[in-house]
């Protein structure tokens, strides 16, 4: 294997802190340049297999050539180099289609082991669009968020990971309820490793690194558990879950997310990395207003036009119906999981997901729609009315 390499940056220093931080046989620093025109010109006349740019705060000249590159030199892989990063950059990153961003790491070794994993997933990546004869292909992230706990978050993504898996998708779920997660009690597993040891042990995760740290459950799903006590919450940053999802997304068809209900910073950043995000609400006044709330925040954040309305347990009642919840909200309920305690408790109980433990009953039925829905490409569409006029009050209901 022998990697081309050339180097951006505007400071002659830093250019050479780069080349001897790259020591290795099959890596080769075919040149280095400033930037601009100058850039571009060297770019044409080298067609470099990896260009390492240096990213500082407000470099916008770096984050648009990045842009130009991935756009228009698809087989030619970026990737940004920082001394400091921030969840603002990551984002600005992402936000052009640069997902491989690392902090300069400490040794040479580490360096050249991320250049070699970046090199190793983007051909892979490639070469799995070519074999589909689809360049449109890409991964879909699924954030299963709520305003509340007990909404049955962890329920629908488990089963939705399990029934993808299934369809013989490759399927990775991540449990982002870093305090409390209990992803691991559903699938019945006992994990080894969990999100804490992988940032801990592993200092610039690559897709094999993080798949080593994973646990594979009997459907084939890839399962990343969350820690095994809550202190260790603190020790999972947005940078880090931003860094995670971008490597997640270059391997798996579907990277399920089951998130704590808050507006913590690491769900923000899993909710705007998202493709979808699908909002679990129930039929309950105290939830109804908060889920309110919540979808006004998703749309001062401009998150609403992936967000998809779930209501679990959905049976109307006679101070309720369904029809209330999608006034009271102002958004359309775009899938409805009926409620079925004794399926819901025996699978929990057995730690068997229902899907595969009852898969005639009209849980299983459900659920099974949603993955059909996925795989189709039906649910990156938004309803056709994205809002909904009319709203009622939810205290003054007549």
């Amino acid at each position: 294997m022998k990697i081309n390499v050339l180097l951006i940056s505007k400071m002659e220093r830093t250019i050479g802190i780069l080349r001897k931080m790259i020591d290795d046989e099959d890596i080769f620093i075919i040149g280095d340049t400033v930037g601009g025109s100058l850039a571009l010109d060297k770019i044409e006349n080298t067609s470099p297999d990896i260009i390492i740019m240096t990213l500082g705060a407000g470099d916008t000249d770096v984050l648009s050539l990045a842009e130009r590159i991935i756009l228009h030199r698809p087989r030619t892989f970026v990737i940004l180099v920082a001394e400091h990063l921030d969840v603002d950059m990551m984002q600005s990153a992402v936000k052009v289609g640069c997902h491989n961003v690392i902090e300069l790491p400490n040794s040479p070794k580490d360096f050249s082991d991320y250049i070699k994993s970046v090199y190793n997933n983007e051909n892979t990546r490639l070469k799995s669009l070519n074999e589909k004869d689809n360049l449109l292909w890409s991964s879909t992230v699924v954030s299963v968020f709520g305003a509340k706990g007990g909404l049955g978050k962890t329920t629908i993504a488990a089963n939705l990971a399990v029934k993808l898996a299934e369809k013989r998708k490759k399927v990775a779920l991540v449990d982002l309820d870093l305090q409390f997660g209990d992803i691991h009690i559903f699938m019945d597993i006992e994990p080894k490793d969990t999100i804490t040891e992988l940032f801990q042990e592993v200092v610039t995760p690559n897709i094999d690194s993080i798949r080593s740290y994973m646990t594979v459950h009997s459907s084939g799903v890839h399962v990343l558990c969350a820690p095994k006590s809550p202190e260790y919450a603190e020790l999972i940053s947005a940078e880090k879950v931003l860094s995670l999802l971008s490597m997640l997304r270059t391997y798996y068809d579907y990277v399920i997310l089951d998130t704590a209900p808050s507006f913590s910073e690491v769900n923000m950043t899993a909710i705007e990395s998202s493709s979808l995000i699908f909002f679990v609400t129930g039929l309950d006044i105290s939830i109804l207003k908060n889920s309110k709330l919540s979808i006004s925040l998703l749309e001062s954040l401009q998150q609403t036009d992936k967000l998809r309305v779930i209501v679990n347990r959905a049976v109307d009642m006679n101070s309720i119906t369904i029809n209330d919840v999608q006034k009271i909200i102002g958004y359309p309920i775009w899938s409805k999981i009926p409620s079925d305690y004794k399926v819901a408790v025996n699978a929990l109980n057995r730690g068997v997901p229902f899907v595969s433990g009852a898969p005639n009953s009209k849980l299983s039925q459900s659920i099974s729609e949603l993955a059909e829905t996925l795989i189709s490409g039906k649910a990156s569409f938004s309803p056709k009315e994205n809002k909904i006029k009319k709203k009622i009050s939810l205290f003054n209901k007549k």
